[in-house]
């Protein structure tokens, strides 16, 4: 529903080995913002006494105040089972956050299976801008994530009988796609739709993401279908998930449904 355009940008030391977090290219970011980075066999990678795995690295504002990053592992056929750190520009670590553990998620529309965490985040004092590292273990290679069996999802979402089917074992991996959200409680009620700026990238390719009409089309269709279902529930998740895709004319299509069966 998504088309992806935009300019390919190449980064010089794509493919690298380094041992500096300095080295390493960063995807710049905005508040608010989406960007997600392809994690491939050409991606950077650092090797240091504390890391040794393939990395994306975000550059966010730090002199806006609280945010929420949340930060997304896309799960196919494997998944980059991802641990995260924030560090200053010298690499020093500014917030740690070995704790937090990924959940899985079911998918869910437009979403497939993943792993997420959702990390509030108070950038200290004196810093314009910090980083986000995100990287794996060598730990985890050896272990798996269970996803959901494809039958039981389809069982669920028809409200159908659970099939008795076992959950699927899907391995860790050094590659998969990381998607990082940026987002401010100060911004939340005020931002623009046209100032929220969705972005893909990979190591080799920066594009950016722009809604079409057919994911227009898609959202109002299913927003007036569910409120004629009376499954307002789904048809306040769809209002959401088109608010954050910064389709303009979602909520007038809601309140026009509602208001059409009275």
């Amino acid at each position: 529903m998504i088309s992806h355009q935009g300019l390919i940008r190449i980064f010089p030391n794509t493919g690298q080995e380094v041992q500096q977090i300095g080295q390493l290219q960063a995807t710049k970011v905005k508040l608010p913002s989406t960007t997600k980075v392809a994690l491939t066999k050409e991606t950077q990678y650092l090797r240091n006494q504390v890391i040794a795995s393939p990395v994306a690295l975000f550059e966010i504002p730090a002199d806006r105040g609280q945010m929420t990053l949340t930060i997304t592992s896309e799960i196919s056929d494997s998944v980059f089972y991802p641990h995260v750190m924030i560090v200053d520009a010298q690499g020093q670590v500014v917030e740690s956050y070995e704790e937090v553990t990924f959940e899985y998620r079911k998918p869910r529309l437009h979403l497939g299976n993943r792993l997420v965490a959702e990390l509030d985040f108070y950038p200290p004092q004196g810093y314009k801008s910090l980083f986000v590292l995100v990287y794996t273990k060598q730990q985890d290679l050896q272990g798996v994530t269970y996803v959901a069996h494809p039958a039981r999802i389809d069982a669920e979402a028809r409200g159908n009988y659970l099939p008795e089917v076992k959950d699927i074992l899907v391995p860790h991996t050094l590659t998969g796609t990381i998607e990082l959200d940026v987002s401010g409680p100060s911004f939340l009620s005020f931002v623009r739709s046209e100032d929220r700026q969705t972005a893909t990238s990979t190591d080799a390719a920066k594009t950016q993401i722009q809604v079409q009409p057919d994911t227009q089309t898609y959202y109002f269709s299913s927003i007036e279908r569910a409120v004629q279902a009376n499954d307002l529930p789904k048809a306040l998740s769809l209002l959401d998930e088109a608010k954050a895709l910064g389709i303009e004319g979602a909520q007038e299509v809601f309140v026009k449904a509602v208001n059409a069966r009275k």
